[in-house]
């Protein structure tokens, strides 16, 4: 049977990050893993990300497995399946995924025979965990409640006190098993503890909605310097943009390209690996697409207009 890994967790808690390190560890035993992933916007950045480091990805784009995806996901595992012949599927879906729906696709025909649910791991991003919960503490509920696995995110950077994060963490869920490392000093004892026996945790329902939720996508023409950045970065804070709770893209500089990730209050740039055009998604609350439009339009100065 081909296990399925879950991996979820709200808008920028770093799910594709340890996808990655999961798929590493996968190969590194010797087992045949893909990558699914279902991304909110209108862009296939994950996948990109988990393709520059050689692994085989499938993305699925532009909407949510709870309310139009269902078929896209079912079809997308039947075909992985028919074409890599996995011994672990890692589906990691968009940061506003709830689980009420996923074990109706296990079930179906050509999916139930060949495949289980795996490890169900809720990424918490420790950083915003305070913020994104009382924002939409609906998606993190849910998430935390059906996980059987919880990983704690962005520890190094943190200044939430653990102990408080893990007692709040165990009102919701009291049995589920929380990992609290940092994830670059995970060893083999770590991820030993994800490949072993499984405990499936009970899903609970819960009421689906985000209608207020939306997402924009716009590919800049122009590289950047380190200054429009910073003038960029302001702008997102300053709520010009729309309530935003994620950016994330790819864009030019003079040097190389970099991968830009904006997560309410944390923010990260790195250099990019693979080759893709220059493209940024915008989600949050009301996003103002007019302003970013004209925003870009505005080259070279591109003046924010806090």
């Amino acid at each position: 049977m081909i296990n399925i890994d879950i991996i979820s967790g709200f808008l920028g808690a770093g799910k594709t990050t340890f996808a990655n390190m999961l798929l590493r560890c996968y190969i590194s035993s010797g087992l045949r893993p893909v990558y699914i992933v279902n991304e909110f916007g209108q862009t296939g950045l994950d996948a990109q990300i988990i393709r520059a480091d050689g692994f085989d990805a499938v993305e699925i784009e532009g909407g949510c497995i709870c309310c139009t995806l269902k078929d896209d996901i079912a079809a997308a595992i039947t075909e992985v399946i028919d074409a890599f012949s996995p011994t672990n599927i890692v589906f990691e879906p968009s940061g506003i995924f709830i689980f009420d729906n996923f074990s109706e696709i296990l079930k179906q025909p050509g999916i139930r025979e060949k495949c289980r649910l795996g490890n169900v791991i809720t990424v918490v991003d420790s950083v915003n965990f305070s913020l994104s919960k009382a924002t939409y503490g609906s998606f993190i509920y849910n998430q935390i409640k059906n996980a059987g696995i919880i990983l704690l995110s962005k520890l190094e950077k943190t200044k939430y006190n653990t102990e408080e994060l893990i007692c709040d963490i165990k009102n919701i869920n009291p049995d589920v098993f929380i990992i609290s490392k940092i994830w670059s000093e995970w060893d083999n004892d770590d991820f030993a503890v994800l490949q072993g026996p499984k405990t499936v945790p009970r899903m609970e329902h819960h009421a689906h909605h985000h209608d207020n939720l939306r997402s924009f996508t716009i590919k800049p023409e122009k590289p950047f310097t380190q200054d429009a950045i910073d003038r960029f970065l302001a702008c997102c804070r300053s709520g010009v943009f729309g309530g935003l709770y994620r950016v994330k893209g790819i864009v030019m500089t003079e040097a190389h390209p970099v991968l830009l990730n904006i997560a309410m209050r944390d923010v990260s740039l790195e250099k990019h690996k693979g080759i893709s055009e220059p493209t940024l998604t915008f989600i949050g609350q009301m996003v103002n697409e007019k302003a970013i439009v004209n925003y870009f339009e505005l080259w070279p100065e591109r003046i924010c207009p806090l």
